[in-house]
Formats: C-alpha cells, structure tokens, sequence
C-alpha cells in the first residue's frame, strides 16, 4: 500500500490496524513537528522526514508592503528599539537629553555619571494614500512613548503616556499647490528636498533631543506650498504658538503665563497666546544642492500690573496688556555628493527664537516696567553623513546655539531681565547639605542665565540586515556637550560657571518594512 493511501474498508482487526495506522503515518509525516517526534520514536525514517522537509514550499516573504482598503492604499511604519545612554554628569534624562540643563561639576549631580535603559523611542505609525480625480490625497500618524504623565515612574511598571508625534492631512493639487493642516515638523526646520512634509533633514543621532543647533518643533500648523517652476517652491505656515519666558527680580508685576486649563495639563504652564507663529519659506534647488530662504514672525503676549497700585515708577496704568514683536530669519543648504555623502549646513538669527532650538533657551525676559523684551539668540548647526555602503552610515554633527545678554536694573545692586552682571553665581559650582532625605542639596544663590551651549556628535548605524522582511540595525553615538552662563557675581575662576557632559548611547532597532 502506497503510505498516502487511505484504506478504510476492511472489517478484520488486521486490517483495521492497518489502516490506523497508515493513517497517522500519513499524518506525521505532512506535519514537521509530528514528523519530528515520530522520528525520534523511531515510527518515521530520516530518508522520509528529508524528503517530506525539502518538498515543503517555502514561505510567502514577498507580501504587499501596503493594504488597499477601499480607494485607500495603508502603509504600517515603525520600529521596535532597545535603547541606552551613559551621562558624564546626570541629567536625571531618558533618552533624549537636556542640553540647557547640564550641571556643574562640583554639584551633587555633575559628580554622579548617568546609566538608563529604554525602549520608549519605539515608533508606531501609519502613512495613507488616495486620489481625487488629478488631486493626491495623504495622512500620516506617527508616534512613540517619550512623553510621560503626572505619576509616570520607572520603580516597576514604566508607566509612562503615549505620544503623538506627527498626525496631519494633505491634499497636493496637480497645478502644484499643496495644503497640509495637523501636527507635522515646523516649516522652519530644514528639508532636504522640496517643501513637504516627510522631507525634514533630520539629524541621525540616537538622542532623542537630536543635535544642538537644530532648528525645530512639532507642532499644530496650517501649511499652504507652491511650486514655482521646477526648480523653486514658495510656503507659509501658521503655527502653534508658545512663548518661553524668563526673569528675575521681577516683582511679580507681570504674568506672562497661566496654569493649564480644560483639556491642558494642569501641572505646567502655558503662555498667553493671542495669534499664530507665522513662518514663510522660499526653497530653491537650481540642479546642485538645496537651499532654503526662512522668515519667522511672532506676537508675545503678557500682562502688567503696577505692584504699588498706582501709575508712576514706569508704569503709565495700573494694569494693561503689553504686546510686542519678534521673529528672525533663517538659512540652509543641503548638498549631496555621488549618493555616498550628505553635507548640510543651517543658521537662524533674530529675537525671541530661543524655543525653536533644540536647547529649549528662553525667548523672552521682562524689564522693570513688567514689559516682554524678546531675547537677541543665534543657531547655527553643520553636518556630515556619510553612506558607505548599504549597511552602514556614519555622521557627525556641530552646533552652537546662543542667547544674548538681555538685561536691567532695579538699583545699583539689583537686575533684573536676562543674563545681568549683578546676578549671583556664587552658588551654581558648590555641593551644598541635602534639606533632607532624597533631596539634592540646594546650589545656593545660582541664576547662571545660558549665554551658549555647544556640541560635537559623531555616530553610527549598522545594517545587519535590509529587505522584504524589514530592517534590523546596531546604532553607537557619542556627543560632547557644553553649556555656559553669563558673567555674574562669582561663578568660578574664569568669571561664569561653565558645565560639560559626554555621552554614549547606544540602540538596537527593528524596522518593520
């Protein structure tokens, strides 16, 4: 009997016998498992097992990397990381680091190193396509798990929030105008092709707080683009505002924000917002190279109140909305050698633009009348990227980013703005008694107001593997940063506190095609 034929049609115990067992030999050997463990047991030869194993067809690896759904193609994006970083000095940061907030080296923190593990950089998204007659129609949502909540912690659960990156719509006409509205990168950060979204020269690196110099924000924005030519595009974008405001000695003759309200976090501050941040955009690709033109224009808001009550000392009323301008503009170039190196370099100046730099620096200060002074800043970043081979990229990234003296006074001994030379730093470079117990001990009389962070960072990424079953890759980053404070009274022997931090991360990523 052949060992595939069934036989059920004898009556005698032989033959039934027989037939049982044909049966499950037939069995085991259309299953490898089965098969498996009947040749352990002896009931299946290994001649029978390699020859069932090598008729086997082979899976399916060359599926669609896109779903249709009705006239809508979907595509999943992502990756899974496993993720760490070691800090000189500790920022008390996941993986993405506080540049503006290194601490000086002879405070508790800048004596003690650093060392996290993290899989909160994992990123989960979805890229959908359609048309409407000659118009292409688009969404894209991306997240991932670097936010965290008011009792987000690391002691068992890693309970931490989700975190909507991007999440916007377009609609590109044929005639070359394109509308996009949602959450997306700003229009000022730089592109390395054309104007739309998805296109933003991102820095390579590991941290999650990329690179300093860096211009950028994600943020809620209306986009209108036009192409002019082949060769030249024009935008405007209305954008989420935010003003970043700092001061001292300010008597509490101003408000320049409010605790978060209805369906805002109520643990934090936003500023008082009375109209979009508008930022226009002229992009130039003349055959060699990408150039960008930037304008950034904003209105900052407070609120000032005489704190004597009566008009006089400055103050032409008791109380008023004091509103002021502020903007900057910017320029970047992006230039690509023989598909193997990426050469960038990018540069914003203006007043009030600290908050478009990935240092997170303040955009304005309040003089002694309670008035918004937006603060003088400069960015400036260069970078190298070099594809070596299909599996491996190396970059290297310099930035500065700088923030201008901005400052008053109330007296002959006392400041008030930004960066004065009457503050105190006496404190900001001493280890001084915890007030208790897990409490850092206090710096002392320290305002060390940022005049410049710097940094250097050179990485790597290494492809094990890329194709229809997705992409598996190695990354190693090291970054040197430093960040300097504004002369004041004391502050180390040089006349201002200065702090450095190096850095090591490292990840291991997943992308799925």
């Amino acid at each position: 009997m052949s060992p595939h034929t069934l036989c059920y049609g004898g009556h005698s115990g032989h033959d039934t016998a027989g037939s049982l067992f044909t049966f499950f030999y037939w069995i085991m050997t259309q299953h490898r498992v089965l098969a498996t463990a009947a040749m352990a047991f002896g009931l299946v030869g290994p001649v029978a097992l390699q020859a069932q194993q090598s008729a086997a067809p082979s899976p399916d690896t060359t599926g669609p990397s896109a779903i249709a759904y009705k006239g809508v193609t979907l595509t999943p994006i992502g990756f899974f990381a496993a993720e760490g970083v070691w800090r000189q000095r500790t920022e008390n940061a996941d993986i993405g680091s506080s540049f503006n907030a290194i601490p000086f080296p002879n405070t508790t923190n800048g004596q003690e190193s650093e060392f996290r593990m993290s899989a909160r950089q994992s990123r989960l998204g979805l890229l959908a396509e359609g048309k409407l007659n000659d118009t292409k129609l688009s969404g894209y949502w991306e997240s991932d798990f670097l936010s965290s909540g008011t009792s987000s912690n690391s002691n068992e659960s890693n309970s931490y929030t989700f975190r909507m990156r991007q999440f916007w719509g377009q609609a590109a006409f044929n005639n070359g105008v394109t509308v996009s509205a949602g959450q997306m990168w700003s229009f000022l950060t730089t592109e390395r092709a054309g104007v739309s979204p998805r296109a933003e020269a991102a820095p390579l690196t590991i941290d999650a707080q990329y690179v300093v110099g860096f211009d950028w924000a994600r943020q809620a924005a209306l986009r209108i683009t036009d192409k002019l030519g082949d060769k030249a595009w024009i935008g405007l974008s209305a954008e989420e505002p935010q003003t970043l405001v700092t001061a001292h000695n300010g008597k509490a003759d101003y408000i320049s924000s409010a605790t978060g309200g209805n369906l805002l976090n109520n643990t934090t501050t936003y500023s008082y917002n009375i109209a979009p941040d508008v930022i226009g955009k002229l992009v130039f690709e003349p055959g060699f190279g990408h150039y960008e033109l930037k304008f950034l224009g904003r209105v900052m808001t407070d609120r000032m109140y005489s704190p004597t009550g009566v008009v006089g000392g400055g103050y032409d009323s008791v109380g008023h909305t004091s509103n002021v301008l502020a903007g900057g503009v910017g320029v970047a170039g992006q230039w690509k050698f023989s598909n193997k190196v990426d050469f960038g370099i990018s540069g914003l100046w203006g007043h009030g633009i600290g908050r478009y730099g990935t240092s997170g620096l303040p955009d304005a200060t309040v003089d002694s009348t309670g008035k918004l002074i937006p603060i003088l800043a400069a960015h400036g970043l260069a970078s190298l990227e070099f594809h070596a081979s299909p599996k491996l990229d190396l970059y290297l990234y310099g930035g500065a980013e700088y923030e201008g003296r901005t400052a008053g006074t109330l007296s002959t001994t006392t400041g008030i703005g930004y960066g004065s030379p009457l503050f105190s730093n006496a404190g900001c470079n001493i280890e001084t008694p915890p007030s208790g117990a897990n409490a850092i001990g206090s710096t002392g009389s320290c305002t060390a107001d940022t005049r410049a962070v710097y940094q250097g960072a050179v990485g790597t990424w290494y492809r094990f593997y890329k194709g229809p079953a997705g992409a598996m890759q190695w990354g190693l980053q090291y970054s040197y940063t430093g960040r300097e404070a504004w002369v004041g009274v004391g502050g180390g022997p040089n006349g201002y506190p200065k702090a450095t931090d190096g850095m090591v991360f490292t990840s291991i990523r997943y992308y799925i095609p």
